[in-house]
């Protein structure tokens, strides 16, 4: 599996919004996965007021410029850079998960639970748990191709919301991992990445199956 610590453009303008973390504005990031293969990304930062938010804007312009330049036209799209309620708000979205990969230079498989045994991710290694609290060896269950899985990437002090299609089957044991791993709604899993003294550069992946 690839493993990759640079950190994509616009991840690095809300960090320095952050320092690093009408319709009310949303207090977490969040990844949509649409059932056409569309990925609608919402990054949420703080904001400072000293920011430029002209300069934000020509920044994550120019940064999708030069994607789309590269992968093709719509491959990923600057849908809107805001700001409300003291947070600034800029929602993107890439046409696959590949995109989504390549844009933001971090890990990110979606397909069946078959396609990523194939691709190596070794989920007989992996310790699941369904919403209501039961373990599972994913790795080995039955019409893998008929599962689908979303395996993602985050970072420490990272918080994320991962949306999904469909009924969420199994996710990743916080017990034995380094984030914190929630059912949040019906079609959402919350992750919450902590730093810790040992691991504060790793990144880590989380694992939603569904159906």
């Amino acid at each position: 599996m690839r493993k990759t610590k640079i950190i994509p453009l616009v991840l690095v303008m809300v960090c320095a919004l952050t320092g690093c973390g009408q319709e009310k504005t949303p207090d977490v990031s969040s990844v949509s996965i649409g059932k056409d293969g569309v990925i609608a990304h919402q990054i949420v930062g703080g904001y400072e007021q000293n920011y430029d938010m002209e300069e934000l804007q020509k920044l994550a312009s120019d940064r999708v410029e030069e994607y789309c330049a590269q992968k093709g036209p719509g491959s990923v799209t600057l849908e809107s850079v805001d700001k409300s309620d003291d947070k600034v708000l800029i929602k993107l979205q890439y046409a696959s998960g590949q995109d989504y990969n390549e844009f933001n230079h971090r890990e990110f498989f979606i397909g069946t639970v078959e396609q990523a045994n194939e691709n190596g991710y070794q989920l007989e290694n992996v310790a699941f748990v369904s919403p209501d609290g039961k373990p599972t060896e994913v790795g080995y269950m039955e019409e893998q191709d008929k599962k689908q899985i979303v395996i993602i990437e985050t970072k420490p002090t990272e918080e994320m919301v991962v949306n999904i299609y469909g009924k969420i089957l199994y996710i990743n044991q916080s017990a034995t991992s380094h984030q914190d791993v929630s059912i949040a709604g019906k079609k959402g899993v919350r992750i919450t990445h902590p730093a810790t003294e040992d691991d504060s550069d790793e990144s880590v992946l989380s694992y939603i199956v569904f159906e």
